[in-house]
C-alpha cells in the first residue's frame, strides 16, 4: 500500500443544528441484466438547508464506517457466475473549468474524497465516492452497500477530502441509481449531486473517465479508511474473481470508510485514469471491487442524464 496526502485547507464552519429530513421513494426500474442484476433509483425530497442543518459537528464526527458486505461463499463455491457481454465502452477523464477556480490537474486524488450518509434506524455512516465524467458534471461513483437498498439518505460529498478539510466544498444530492440482485460483482451505485450556487462538482474537480465492459488490468484501488481519514492507495494486477468480481492481491490498509472508492486503470503520470468498478470490500485475502458492465452503464447513463 502507497499512502500519498495533499495539504488543504481548513474545512469550513460546521452546519446549524439538526432538522429532520423528509423520506426519499425509491423507484424500481424494470430491466434485469442476464447476470441477474436489475436496477433502481431513489430521488431525494429533502432541501439542501435541512440536509446541511442534519449534519452537525457531533454527527460528522460520530458517523461509522459502512461495514463491508461478507462475500457470497455459496456462489464462489458454485464456480463462476454469468458474465455480461459486451463491446468495451470508454468514457474519456476531464479535467476542471478554466477559472473554477481548482489548483489540481484532472488527477484522481483531486476527484476522490468522502461521502457521508445515514440508514434511518441504524445511524450515520461514511464512504468513499468518486467523482466520474457524466453529461450533468454532478455524477459520483461510488458502492451499492453504502446505504443504496437500506434507505439510505441524508448523502453529503467532498472531493479532495482530508481529515476534515475539505477545499472545495460539500455537495447535497440529487438522485441516486444502483445494481440489485447478486454480490460483489454488482456491488455499483452512481450518486447525482446538487448544484450549490451552480457549483457542478466536475467542473469545479475535473472528473476520471469510466470503463465498462474491460477486462481485469493492473489497478489501483483509492479510499479513504476512516483510521486514516485521507486517501490512500495499493496497486497489483487484477484478477477475474470466482463470482465475477474483481480481485487484487497484496492490498492492506483499505479499511472500513474506504468501501464505494475507486477501482482505476490505465492509471497516468498526471493522476488521471479510467474508473471500472467500485471497491466493495475483501474476498478472502484479496480486495474486491464490482465490475462495470452493462447493466452499471445503465445505472450511470441514467444518472447523468438526470
Amino acid at each position: 500500500m502507497r499512502i500519498r496526502r495533499f495539504t488543504l485547507t481548513a474545512l469550513a464552519a460546521a452546519a446549524s443544528l439538526c432538522a429532520a429530513l423528509t423520506p426519499v421513494t425509491a423507484v424500481a426500474q424494470e430491466r434485469t441484466h442476464d447476470s441477474g442484476a436489475g436496477t433502481a433509483t431513489v430521488a431525494n425530497t429533502a432541501s439542501r438547508a435541512q440536509l446541511d442543518a442534519y449534519w452537525t459537528p457531533e454527527r460528522i464526527r460520530d458517523a461509522r464506517p459502512m461495514p463491508a458486505p461478507a462475500p457470497a461463499v455459496d456462489r464462489a463455491a458454485a464456480g463462476a457466475v454469468a458474465r455480461e457481454s459486451g463491446e468495451p465502452v470508454h468514457i474519456p477523464a476531464t479535467r476542471p473549468t478554466a477559472g473554477s477556480g481548482a489548483q489540481i490537474r484532472s488527477s484522481v486524488w483531486g476527484t476522490v474524497g468522502r461521502l457521508y450518509f445515514t440508514i434511518p434506524g441504524k445511524g450515520d455512516y461514511i464512504c468513499s465516492a468518486n467523482v466520474v465524467t457524466s453529461n450533468n458534471r454532478s455524477v459520483v461513483a461510488t458502492a451499492r452497500h453504502c446505504g443504496f437498498g437500506d434507505g439510505g439518505t441524508n448523502y453529503r460529498f467532498a472531493p479532495n477530502y482530508d481529515k476534515g478539510n475539505a477545499p472545495y466544498g460539500w455537495w447535497g444530492w440529487r438522485s441516486a441509481g444502483w445494481l440489485t440482485g447478486g454480490g460483489q460483482e454488482n456491488d455499483s451505485a452512481f450518486l447525482v449531486l446538487d448544484t450549490p450556487n451552480g457549483r457542478r462538482v466536475q467542473d469545479v474537480v475535473g472528473s476520471t473517465g469510466l470503463g465498462f465492459n474491460w477486462s481485469s488490468n493492473y489497478a489501483h484501488i483509492l479510499g479513504l479508511p476512516a483510521d486514516k481519514d485521507y486517501a490512500v492507495w495499493c496497486e497489483g494486477q487484477g484478477y477475474a474473481g470466482p463470482g465475477g468480481q474483481r480481485l487484487m492481491d497484496n492490498c492492506n490498509g483499505l479499511s472500513g470508510g474506504a468501501s464505494g472508492g475507486a477501482w482505476i486503470e490505465h492509471y497516468q503520470a498526471d493522476g488521471s485514469a479510467t474508473q471500472t468498478g467500485a471497491y466493495s470490500g475483501s474476498y478472502g485475502s484479496a480486495a474486491a471491487a464490482s465490475s462495470y458492465g452493462n447493466a452499471a452503464y445503465d445505472v450511470w447513463n441514467g444518472a447523468q442524464n438526470s
